[in-house]
């Protein structure tokens, strides 16, 4: 049988109203930062309202996700991740990267980041940190769609980072400082139903942590998203109207010393629809040095850092280097010359 999760009251995820740091000055802001604290630390998710985002362009992104999907597999294909290096394209369901150990999803996606120039500054040990993006030839419409959307959700995103680094009382620019070049990345994913009969050997996506600094996703009506609190037992986080879905990122978890919960969390898509999610995912620059940059008062009070998507707040390090370990390990890609 598919793995239950129990019924979630709004109540317990917090919805956190970014109107007052929209309109209410610099005492607004200082309140939804407040909240945002509240809700990293001790649920690692939150809803948001009040945005900024318009209803027309959420739906617009959910259209050109099922446009994608709706492809036959031979033109999803031409622009697979396994004929890259870089973690571009189009990534089928039932793969997995390098490490054996895992079980393979059901989802498959389409993701992007911005291009770089190959002579860009940026790029990690020689090799291009983006390369070109991979569009298919069969919907030539989907990059202005997908580069639409991600400068809307990438201003967001920006904001949202601002209002983190004011939740945790850091000095401003601080966090920004890390995002020297815009290495964000836009993900369309579709889970498949699971039929109520399933063993539940594969799911949507296996239980992780976000390797990143947090992610902003917006989900459609279906559901199927669950998080892991402290006491093991799984919650869904159902879709609320008007509101986008932000959990914290193994980097904030760093910054913050464990203060802000990276927590785990999963798809298992029971709707008996086709599911679809978009997350847009907030990283770092690939030379940015991640470290933690306050002390937790209350050390013992940590959520477990035991997955394979887990990054180590005891020693700095490169944010480029172990993230791509880390993508290596859970995502295919094109095996690099001898």
């Amino acid at each position: 049988m598919l793995p239950t999760a129990r019924k979630l009251s709004f109540s317990e995820v917090p919805v956190v109203d970014l109107g007052p740091a929209w309109s209410d000055g610099e005492d607004g802001r200082r309140r939804v930062a407040q909240a945002i604290a509240s809700a990293a630390g001790t649920v690692g998710f939150f809803y948001i309202c009040n945005h900024g985002l318009a209803a027309a362009d959420i739906d617009g992104i959910f259209e050109t996700a099922k446009a994608f999907h709706d492809l036959p597999r031979e033109a999803k294909m031409e622009v697979s991740m396994t004929l890259n290096q870089h973690a571009q394209g189009y990534l089928h369901g039932m793969t997995k990267g390098s490490d054996t150990s895992l079980k393979e999803n059901l989802q498959e996606a389409f993701q992007i980041r911005r291009p770089l120039d190959d002579d860009d500054p940026g790029l990690l040990a020689g090799k291009p940190l983006h390369g070109v993006i991979p569009w298919p030839s069969a919907m030539p419409d989907l990059k202005p769609r997908m580069l639409a959307y991600y400068d809307r959700i990438n201003a967001l995103g920006y904001a949202m980072l601002d209002l983190f680094e004011l939740s945790l009382d850091l000095p401003g620019g601080m966090l920004r400082a890390s995002f020297a070049k815009d290495m964000n990345s836009l993900r369309l994913l579709h889970y498949p139903p699971q039929p109520p009969n399933d063993g539940g050997e594969h799911l949507g996506a296996r239980g992780h942590t976000d390797t990143n600094a947090f992610t902003l996703l917006a989900q459609d009506h279906n559901g199927g998203l669950e998080v892991r609190n402290r006491d093991g037992e799984w919650v869904a986080v159902p879709p609320i109207p008007g509101t986008l879905v932000v959990n914290v990122g193994e980097v904030l978890k760093v910054w913050s010393d464990g203060v802000f919960t990276s927590a785990v969390h999963r798809v298992v898509n029971r709707s008996g629809n086709e599911r679809y999610s978009i997350p847009f995912f907030m990283y770092p620059s690939y030379d940015a040095l991640i470290h933690r940059l306050i002390t937790n008062p209350d050390p013992g009070n940590v959520a477990p850092e035991d997955l394979h998507t887990s990054f180590p707040r005891d020693q700095p390090f490169i944010y480029g280097e172990l993230k791509s370990r880390s993508t290596a390990r859970i995502m295919p890609r094109k095996a690099e010359p001898a």
